[in-house]
């Protein structure tokens, strides 16, 4: 019988040079305990098909592994992940945004690595946004978040949280290295015109919209010891107004902002903003591109790579269902019925680590 634990380490290196995919990855690293510490990719930030992160349900909540389905392999994989298995998590740039069980602690956590970043406390948060502490109800306390920048590339970046808060939305910023949040004066048009529902960084600024319609952009001023995030108006998008249950999420592309509207019922829009006059133009092909989105955003792949993974000109969602933007056909990518409970897309990526006798802690 082999011993795994064993295998020379220039034969572990030829193995993890071979892995292309994040399910295979893991994969690797559940073999034994000594690979899962020493076996790890070194910058490699190849494109990644989106990983659906299943939320907990009450026989799991207090499990150390979460579940994510991949479409490569059609089926559920388990990540050790004892950092976020305390209920719900919002991404962006591939990170996750997490609360401590007892909502006191918050961190970045990067799923597949594991490395965590700690944000302010969320005493920090509420005082900034001026709530008083008992106001605190029992829902979801982060909504959406999004990320100027991808921490594992960069340590120079902003994060933007839109905060529920007794059924009154939030939002609030932090720069990385701040010892608090800063809030935004938005919160009073928001409560007035309802609430976020997708935020995003575009271009130098994160834009927000809420479930209105109104299209808002923030200009960040950065000072040495806070954050001041001025908003200006920016479009009102066309549709049918239904206050609190109008669907509106941003996406980005390398050159473009879009947004998805829903106009009626199960029929969707694209629609590309021009940020200098505020106008929508429809777009009714994305070409080789595919869109997914959660209810914390959007996110936006070329399928090229992905033939037989991914459809071209499709909107890829959590309830596990792909939109015809062409023909506005809808079907299941998931076959038959199922007790998967999903929560949002992850888009992996890679961690800055390597392959060494030692071991590397991700």
């Amino acid at each position: 019988m082999a011993i795994w634990e064993e295998l020379p380490v220039d034969l572990l290196v030829k193995i993890a040079n071979r892995v292309k995919v994040m399910e295979d990855f893991i994969a690797l690293r559940a073999v034994c305990t000594s690979w899962r510490v020493s076996i790890t990719k070194d910058d490699m930030f190849l494109p990644q098909v989106p990983l659906l992160m299943l939320n907990t349900t009450k026989d799991n909540k207090y499990h150390k592994y979460r579940e994510f389905y991949s479409l490569s392999k059609k089926k559920v994989v388990r990540v050790f992940l004892p950092e976020a298995r305390c209920g719900d998590c919002v991404s962006s740039e591939g990170w996750l945004c997490t609360m401590s069980c007892y909502r006191k602690k918050m961190n970045l956590l990067h799923p597949f690595s594991r490395t965590q970043i700690q944000l302010p406390p969320l005493i920090s948060l509420v005082v900034s946004l001026g709530v008083k502490i008992m106001s605190i109800g029992g829902e979801s306390l982060i909504q959406k978040v999004a990320l100027s920048a991808n921490p594992s590339i960069t340590s120079d970046y902003v994060l933007m949280v839109s905060v529920l808060i007794d059924h009154d939305n939030y939002l609030a910023f932090w720069r990385s290295g701040d010892r608090k949040w800063s809030r935004s004066n938005i919160n009073t048009t928001i409560h007035t015109w309802g609430k976020a529902t997708s935020i995003i960084y575009y271009n130098g600024q994160f834009y927000c919209v809420t479930c209105y319609g109104q299209l808002w952009v923030f200009d960040i001023v950065m000072e040495s010891k806070s954050i001041h995030a001025k908003p200006r108006f920016v479009a009102r998008v066309d549709g049918n107004i239904y206050p609190n249950k109008q669907y509106y999420r941003l996406v980005k592309t390398s050159n473009a902002l879009l947004i998805v509207t829903k106009s009626t019922h199960l029929r969707y829009k694209v629609s590309e903003l021009d940020t200098f006059t505020g106008r929508l133009n429809n777009i009714t092909n994305l070409g080789d591109s595919s869109i997914f989105l959660s209810n914390d955003g959007g996110s936006i792949i070329n399928c090229s790579g992905f033939r037989g993974v991914v459809k071209a000109n499709h909107i890829y969602f959590t309830d596990m269902w792909t939109y015809n933007i062409e023909d506005e056909k809808i079907e299941y990518f998931h076959p038959g019925p199922s007790s998967i409970c999903p929560l949002t897309w992850v888009t992996p990526s890679f961690q800055h680590c390597h392959v060494t006798r030692r071991g590397c802690c991700l």
